[in-house]
């Protein structure tokens, strides 16, 4: 994914004439502050090299060269979604005047670890905490994967999370030339190539305990596993017809992660239980 496609993405998204994509928009738009751009870009360059002369995934700390950019982006986040969710005022507020609680906050959503205590200590539901960091930490993630993600041998890497960031996958897609499997990260939007026959969460391949849904076009796909109980949205892409933006299939697929709660399957890429993270 790169901020080309993000424009793109966002684009489409105003086509749409409803709350939910209106607030989807508008958090994508988000962008990194231009008097900050000098800085992170010297950084990333810096990334760059290292990246190139031993692949390895980026942890939160490496991403900032300080808070000050994702302290601008959490308070723009956090005024959007209030104009949506009145009712989370009065705690974002409280997320966005406290520094301490911001890098606890961001070192867990990036981990994957539970937002349940800070969202009880801040009172706001977790979800739409963990919504707040996506959208503030997107911006910056982006501007690493348009940059390190020509660097990655797709071939030799074929990991369970994502080849830049460590992220887990919450897409997948099957490639319109051969049908070849690829995950789409759900912190960063890398993609890259994984095998076709795996549980892209606990690395499953007994196949009788894996299998797959699709709907009448054969366009869509929900993969599940009968060991870890987690499921993935994918597309064929073989069936699309025109460009597929996935941050705007995230939303219009929705429905499919209904339909897999209801059957008894979670998302892998979401940690649901309470958990230390402090």
């Amino acid at each position: 994914m790169t901020i080309q496609a993000d424009n793109k993405t966002i684009e489409q998204l105003e086509k749409w004439q409803h709350p939910y994509m209106e607030l989807y928009r508008r958090l994508l738009g988000l962008k990194v502050e231009d008097s900050h751009l000098p800085t992170l870009n010297s950084h990333i360059e810096e990334i760059v090299k290292k990246f190139s002369q031993a692949n390895h995934t980026l942890q939160l700390e490496d991403l900032l060269p300080g808070w000050e950019p994702l302290e601008k982006l959490l308070q723009q986040t956090s005024s959007i979604i209030a104009e949506y969710s009145p009712d989370t005022n009065l705690a974002l507020k409280k997320l966005i005047a406290q520094p301490s609680i911001i890098k606890r906050g961001a070192k867990a959503w990036y981990q994957y670890s539970t937002l349940h205590s800070i969202a009880d200590e801040i009172g706001i539901d977790w979800e739409m905490l963990s919504l707040c960091f996506q959208a503030a930490v997107h911006p910056i993630l982006i501007r690493y994967s348009e940059a390190l993600s020509p660097l990655i041998i797709q071939d030799s890497w074929r990991q369970r999370t994502c080849p830049i960031c460590g992220g887990k996958p919450d897409l997948a897609f099957l490639s319109k030339d051969n049908g070849a499997r690829w995950l789409v990260c759900s912190h960063c939007d890398t993609e890259w190539l994984f095998f076709r026959l795996e549980c892209p969460f606990c690395g499953n391949r007994d196949q009788d305990s894996l299998a797959y849904l699709t709907n009448g076009s054969e366009l869509y796909r929900l993969y599940t596993c009968e060991q870890c109980h987690k499921y993935i949205k994918a597309m064929d892409l073989r069936h699309a017809e025109g460009e597929v933006l996935f941050p705007v299939e995230r939303v219009l697929t929705l429905d499919m992660d209904r339909q897999a709660h209801e059957a008894g399957y979670e998302p892998g890429w979401i940690a649901t239980e309470p958990s230390s993270e402090n």
